[in-house]
């Protein structure tokens, strides 16, 4: 009788167990942290090297991004400083200067760089992705988490982007090697270097 009754109890402690959900995984909840710190992660500076892809082009080159909150100045250059461009903006209006002279768009740098250029580059985003965290205010399909609740892989607006490596810099682990594709383009960024930003010296 006594091994029945224990008996009865372990099965019932183990279903108890069963039962009780958990709202966070340990991932989850260690990307809750990286999140608020990413959040207030506004200004900063990287340097690195970037190949673009379509099905009927692609070029690879140098990049200098400076993000200063919502005003941000992205230089492309090719190899020996050939097909060098800039995009500097905010979320109204946005400059695109080349060797040929600047033109200026009012409906996003990614409309403005199809145009110009035939790449669908997904800028707005990428403001987001390459510090390590979605668009906020566009849902987000799929995240993957690694061990250390860092994104492993995302999946938002029509673009899959997986997070190769990461490195520290300063409080934060930041991306150093990230890879962006649909069906339509690919995108390999590999960042050398984050550091403090300089001024942007371009009036809008």
């Amino acid at each position: 009788m006594i091994y029945r009754s224990l008996l009865m109890a372990s099965l019932l402690l183990l279903a108890g167990c069963a039962t009780v959900p958990s709202s966070y995984t340990p991932q989850q909840s260690n990307w809750s942290q990286r999140e608020a710190q990413l959040q207030q992660f506004l200004d900063w500076q990287l340097e690195g090297r970037i190949a673009i892809s379509t099905e009927d082009d692609s070029w690879s080159g140098s990049l200098q991004w400076q993000q200063l909150n919502q005003l941000y100045d992205i230089r492309f250059s090719g190899p020996f400083g050939q097909g060098a461009m800039s995009l500097t903006g905010d979320p109204e209006r946005v400059v695109l200067s080349t060797s040929e002279g600047e033109i200026i768009g009012y409906q996003g740098p990614e409309q403005l760089m199809f145009d110009q250029l035939g790449w669908q580059v997904p800028i707005s985003h990428l403001q987001y992705w390459v510090v390590g965290r979605p668009h906020p205010l566009d849902s987000a399909e799929q995240i993957e988490f690694d061990e250390f609740g860092r994104i492993k892989a995302l999946q938002q607006s029509d673009w899959r982007v997986d997070y190769r490596r990461y490195r520290h810099y300063q409080n934060l682990e930041l991306p150093d090697k990230i890879f962006i594709e649909n069906h339509r383009l690919s995108v390999r960024l590999v960042i050398n270097n984050w550091q403090q930003p300089e001024p942007i010296s371009k009036n809008l």
